[in-house]
């Protein structure tokens, strides 16, 4: 069984490294998954049920499409209400094989847990918003792999991500798309953010 941020940082394991056991353990058997996704955003089944198919679907069907994955929670420290967690901030930055391209989306996640005795919880709802989306051509794998080393993986402060993306595209006009997912980009204010201390 896991704490709240255990059990966050084992959903990014499960799906980054492609673990799908893991998710019958983070998962209840009949939980629940909702995804809801933006125009320009990769296709998802907007509704799961079970953790079978959650395992399936974030897990095996997503590692087919997308390797190199590294799923980050933007945020200073994690403020659980008890049995939820609302509007957690995440980036992802992954490689699209089929396209030769980078992947960088956005969005927040919403989740609902059972308890299991003591401080022990397993997710019975969880719901993913993405917001925001882009597909960059990458073909060596370069801009994946300089991004990825300036950002502290899974738990990614507000103002770590600003000013890495800031130095970053700075540096170099082939990473100017990373001002769109700076912080301020989440429409939430670094003092209304949680985080994992």
């Amino acid at each position: 069984m896991f704490t709240h941020k255990s059990l966050l940082e084992a959903y990014v394991y499960a799906k980054d490294k492609c673990c799908p056991s893991l998710v019958h353990e983070i998962y209840e058997p009949d939980a629940v998954l909702s995804i809801s996704t933006s125009e320009n955003a990769v296709a998802f089944p907007p509704k799961v049920v079970g953790a079978d198919g959650i395992a399936q679907t974030l897990v095996t069907d997503f590692a087919r499409r997308f390797t190199q994955c590294r799923t980050y929670y933007v945020c200073d420290r994690l403020a659980p209400e008890e049995d939820r967690i609302d509007r957690l901030p995440w980036l992802v930055l992954m490689r699209e094989e089929d396209s030769a391209s980078l992947r960088i989306g956005r969005g927040y996640y919403d989740w609902k847990f059972n308890r299991h005795g003591g401080d022990a919880w397993r997710a019975r709802e969880m719901h993913i918003s993405i917001d925001h989306m882009v597909l960059v051509a990458d073909i060596a794998g370069d801009l994946l792999q300089t991004v990825q080393s300036f950002l502290p993986y899974p738990w990614l402060p507000p103002k770590v991500l600003d000013s890495s993306f800031g130095f970053i595209g700075e540096s170099n006009p082939s990473f100017a798309f990373l001002k769109e997912f700076r912080s301020d980009t989440f429409g939430v204010r670094h003092g209304r953010m949680v985080s994992a201390a």
